[in-house]
């Protein structure tokens, strides 16, 4: 039996409409010039939960694009969950270096705060523009991956620290929540701490065996970048909310973990945020939930050899 031609065209429409109702509505804004063109994309979700996550990618200030597979992936399965994803640029301080280490200090720190100026543009943006963002200023999370995950910290740190870098948040504003997958805080004080308003609840995924960001803190005098282990102990001192998972068996690939801890971070947000409990939970994972990858084992040097992947 042969299909008849408007018989095709309705079935297609169909399956065009039906698939929709599941795609996210992506628009790009640049919000920012420097020695470049800064852009964000806005994946809005069909059925909106009032949040709104700036995702920030990983690739250690070398590598990376706010458009790459994973990370556009990973904001569409955001929205499709309900929230508003905001996939952001930042310039890559490191890019050109063949060599981090403590030698490069200087180098990692101009860097860090580079990205956080980014990010504090981005959020500015946001809350300027909420009217054709749809972006509920006071409903923002920082969220990334490895360097993005210690660019969400640092913006947040530097806010509560009033550091120049973060100078573009508008005032008053303070993040809903920051979550991190394998991030790190930067300090060149010593011991992390925050001193001039409290850090907003924090959601901290790392793997106890990560050799690119480390896990407990990388420290020379009191310089140093200070893991999620390090982190925990002092909002514990100071009484800050925060939830931990730990990966016991498991290195860096915990920073692409995002994609499979969305239950997590629902019932993070719930809690945290929506209910406003103020929770101290230590979660220690020994599931096999995140796979294990080609930077279980790699340490930070690695990542910055020739032919390595920029990605993470």
């Amino acid at each position: 039996m042969k299909t008849r031609p408007a018989c095709i065209f309705f079935i297609t429409l169909f399956f065009l409409l039906s698939a929709s109702a599941y795609l996210s509505a992506q628009v790009t804004y640049a919000f920012a010039e420097r020695d470049t063109v800064l852009h964000l994309d806005v994946y809005q979700p069909k059925v909106p939960n009032g949040y709104t996550v700036i995702h920030i990618f990983g690739g250690g200030f070398i590598g990376g694009y706010r458009q790459n597979k994973w990370d556009a992936d990973y904001c569409r399965q955001l929205a499709d969950s309900g929230y508003t994803a905001v996939a952001i640029d930042y310039r890559l301080g490191l890019r050109g270096i063949k060599n981090v280490g403590f030698g490069t200090i200087s180098a990692i720190e101009r860097a860090i705060l580079m990205a956080v100026e980014d990010c504090a543009d981005a959020v500015a943006f946001l809350v300027n523009n909420a009217d054709k963002t749809g972006v509920n200023p006071q409903k923002i999370i920082l969220e990334g991956s490895s360097a993005g995950a210690i660019t969400a910290l640092m913006t947040d740190y530097a806010r509560c620290n009033s550091l120049s870098c973060a100078a573009a948040l508008p005032a008053d504003w303070s993040p809903a929540a920051v979550v991190a997958y394998s991030g790190a805080v930067f300090s060149s004080k010593g011991k992390v701490s925050w001193d001039n308003a409290a850090p907003a609840p924090t959601l901290l995924f790392h793997g106890t065996a990560d050799r690119i960001v480390n896990y407990k803190q990388l420290q020379l005098g009191r310089t140093g970048l200070y893991g999620a282990n390090a982190l925990v102990k002092r909002f514990e001192k100071y009484g800050y909310p925060y939830c931990i998972y730990r990966y016991t068996s498991l290195g860096h690939e915990v920073s692409v973990g995002g994609p499979v801890t969305i239950d997590e971070l629902n019932m993070f947000v719930k809690q945290y945020i929506t209910d406003h409990k103020p929770l101290h939970t230590d979660i220690t994972q020994t599931n096999d939930s995140i796979p294990p990858s080609e930077f279980s084992k790699h340490t930070l040097r690695d990542l910055y050899k020739p032919q390595k992947r920029k990605d993470l």
